[in-house]
């Protein structure tokens, strides 16, 4: 062990990171030339002064109190803060510190790490991920979030909401007219007056290329009718955009968000109805009411034949999509997927009935069929693993990880050969209790798998704090990535977030070779999409087991 001044001075110098050593007065005696090459300071200039000579007191005060707590605790202390260098830069630093002997008295060796550019990083990912590039609102995956957690505190007897979709009239005839640059900045000033339009917590989103959407808050004194009215001015004024003066209109469709609202996509579905009511004649606004459509009606028939097809298994069948490694397109494991066909009603897409379960509570029931379907038919199949979707309803329901084991039992299927899959909203919007109730299954075996990864508010401490398995980038993002700089960069900091945290990142929606290729160069260890099979059919899944090459026929199920 070094005890001395000159064996430190001689091992730090080999260091490739900034490193010094004050004493307990909080000197410093000594500090390396990546030291001095990151704090831009000669040796003289600090050797034998305090922190407290050297940088602000609220900053040196930090730095003495974090020495102390090493010298009292003799432990290595790992801290991120954000300081002032002595040039007056703003810096996000890691900074590991503990304590070492140097001539028979305790100091303070610490390490210093420039975090400042990964922090930034991350900021702009998340912003992209929930923001609208051109006009600087959130898009629709913040909208939705949002929307979910409006829905939740109306449930449980909060304050109320209202959710207003639009659609402006006659935008394309300024595209044509004065080009797609005049366009654009029609729109970013039309969002700049509805962003100056309701109060900063209300949130205003572009959810299309010229369809907009506000959730506006009810403090108790909402009058829906009145910001209707106020959004069709705004939108009759003049638009000034380069060298010319623009006109438009819009439509409005209002659903309010009370007590009696369901899924944020049954909201926006209703609100979407109202907006279709409204173009009819344009520039007006329409109140969404159960008269409006005759989708309810349907949503109810759909409810009474999915009961009956759960008490008697009718209908209903179980697909395997294929999840193939990337590093060489072998097929590792299957995600199941609900399939429903009706004597009446035909082929019933899965958004719908998912939607009408999870409405209705029937979700339970239908997950668990899934659950134990997939296990049994996965269970002999050697390492193949198998992914199951949940709602968050079901997250809800205390009685979900004894089924959840219960299945596995049943089937034989390993715990480590299920998974999860659960969206980030779902999980951002959970109580301790589903908290607590996953790390129970994962802790039994179960893999969690977080689905839609970056297109809500997900963050590093929401992974650490669940000690999730794998991160499935969402499809939006896949996609555009091998053309769109902005997507490109969220499934690069994805990938190099799964690296650095161990976690498994998936690619859904891989279309083409090209995405392909990008997402293996990129990091990602799975991919999942048509580019290798659709979902088939309990007994097309021989068909594609094995290895998928790059640039050979696919298989597509019929």
């Amino acid at each position: 062990m070094i005890h001395d001044l000159a064996g430190w001075s001689k091992v730090l110098e080999l260091m490739p990171t900034a490193m010094f050593i004050r004493d307990a007065r909080h000197r410093w005696v000594l500090v390396n030339r990546m030291g001095c090459e990151y704090f831009g300071i000669h040796p003289d200039e600090v050797i034998g002064r305090s922190d407290s000579e050297l940088f602000p007191p609220d900053q040196a005060a930090r730095f003495a109190a974090g020495d102390d707590a090493v010298l009292r605790s003799h432990e290595v202390v790992e801290t991120e803060e954000t300081v002032t260098d002595l040039q007056g830069r703003v810096r996000t630093l890691l900074t590991r510190k503990t304590c070492v002997e140097l001539d028979g008295t305790p100091h303070v060796l610490a390490s210093v790490t420039d975090i400042t550019e990964l922090r930034e990083s991350e900021a702009h990912v998340r912003w992209l991920a929930c923001h609208d590039a051109l006009t600087g609102l959130s898009n629709r995956t913040a909208l939705f979030s949002r929307l979910d957690a409006a829905i939740a505190r109306a449930a449980g007897g909060g304050g109320k909401a209202a959710l207003f979709y639009l659609d402006l009239d006659g935008f394309k005839r300024v595209n044509d007219t004065y080009g797609h640059l005049a366009g654009d900045e029609l729109l970013v000033q039309f969002g700049t007056r509805l962003r100056n339009l309701v109060a900063p917590g209300d949130t205003v989103a572009r959810i299309g290329g010229d369809e907009f959407a506000l959730l506006v808050e009810d403090g108790g004194d909402l009058d829906i009718e009145a910001v209707a009215e106020k959004i069709l001015v705004l939108a009759s004024m003049p638009f000034d955009v380069p060298a010319n003066t623009a006109f438009i209109g819009t439509s409005v469709g209002v659903v309010p968000i009370d007590a009696d609202a369901v899924a944020a996509g049954e909201m926006a579905r209703k609100a979407d109805s109202a907006l279709y009511e409204a173009k009819r004649a344009r520039n007006r606004h329409v109140i969404y009411t159960n008269e409006l459509d005759n989708a309810l009606a349907h949503r109810r028939k759909v409810e009474i034949a999915l009961r009956q097809a759960l008490r008697t298994g009718e209908g209903l069948d179980c697909y395997y999509q294929p999840l193939v490694r990337a590093s060489d397109g072998k097929v590792i494991g299957f995600e199941a997927l609900a399939r429903w066909r009706h004597a009446e009603l035909g082929a019933v897409p899965p958004v719908q009935f998912i939607g009408v379960a999870e409405e209705t509570g029937l979700i339970g029931a239908l997950g668990e069929w899934i659950l134990r379907t997939a296990c049994m038919r996965l269970a002999p199949m050697g390492d193949m693993f198998v992914a199951v979707n949940v709602s968050a309803v079901q997250l809800r329901d205390d009685r979900f990880a004894a089924m959840v084991l219960n299945a596995l039992a049943e089937s034989g299927l390993p715990p480590h050969r299920l998974e999860l899959e659960i969206t980030e909203t779902a999980i951002v919007n959970a109580d301790s209790t589903t908290v607590r109730l996953l790390k129970n299954l994962r802790r039994d075996g179960v893999r969690i798998s977080l689905d839609d990864f970056g297109t809500g508010y997900s963050s590093l401490t929401l992974l650490k704090d669940l000690d999730v398995d794998k991160v499935k980038i969402d499809r939006s993002f896949v996609q555009m990535a091998p053309f769109a700089d902005d997507s490109a960069a969220i499934v690069r900091a994805v990938s190099n977030l799964g690296a650095a945290l161990g976690l498994c990142v998936v690619a859904e929606g891989v279309e083409t070779e090209q995405q392909r290729a990008f997402l293996r160069e990129a990091g990602c260890d799975e991919l999942q999409g048509y580019l290798f099979s659709a979902a088939v059919p309990q007994e097309g899944i021989d068909r594609v087991l094995g290895f998928f090459p790059a640039n050979e026929p696919v298989y597509s199920a019929g």
